[in-house]
């Protein structure tokens, strides 16, 4: 069984390395020595998607996490795939304003898109937010709210876990889940359209 060092690495590495040794080079295994709680629960994330045995030693920001064979898949319980992999549109929210962030105006503006997102026709499958957009999703208590019943009508609200680390508010997340580069780039990919505001 190959063994990998990724403590200290930055999102998405752990997870490429981990597919890249299971899937490209074909490992029936591979040990990960982690010591984020971030990075273990990206990796926590990708084994259940992609159906790997998942065990895991230690804690305390030092972990011994084993990724085996895949699992036998039982349909019934098999992760669903994101609502972006459907092709739908995919809003990206970089920042917590609508255009340019001068004054109140942009954050009048970002408001004001989410609340008409409730309204449209066609609504996003997801709403990624990245760099300093994902502070609305922890304190901008109006976009939480029409975040909320967006969650309820299926739509995937994720935030970069990456970015909420960086910025010290991981805790502070209110709507939604916390998504890692690998979620983000698949969602992106997967999209028919992606828009910024």
């Amino acid at each position: 069984m190959k063994t990998l060092d990724v403590r200290g690495l930055a999102c998405p590495e752990p997870i490429v390395r981990a597919k890249r040794t299971l899937l490209d080079e074909g490992e029936p295994a591979v040990e990960l020595l982690v010591d984020s709680a971030v990075t273990r629960e990206n990796l926590r994330k990708f084994a259940a998607a992609k159906g790997f045995h998942w065990e895991e030693k230690g804690g305390a920001g030092q972990w011994r996490i084993t990724l085996g064979a895949r699992a036998p898949v039982d349909a019934a319980v098999a992760p669903a795939a994101s609502p972006a992999h459907a092709g739908g549109a995919v809003v990206l929210c970089k920042q917590p304003s609508f255009g340019a962030p001068n004054g109140d105006l942009g954050g009048i503006l970002i408001r004001a898109l989410f609340k008409t997102l409730l309204d449209v026709e066609r609504q996003p499958d997801a709403i990624v937010f990245i760099n300093d957009g994902v502070r609305l999703p922890c304190f901008d208590e109006a976009v939480i709210d029409y975040c909320r019943t967006l969650v309820e009508r299926g739509v995937d609200v994720m935030s970069c876990g990456t970015c909420l680390d960086y910025f010290r508010v991981l805790g502070e997340l209110k709507v939604g889940r916390v998504g890692n580069m690998y979620d983000i780039a698949e969602t992106l990919l997967g999209a028919r359209a992606v828009v910024e505001p």
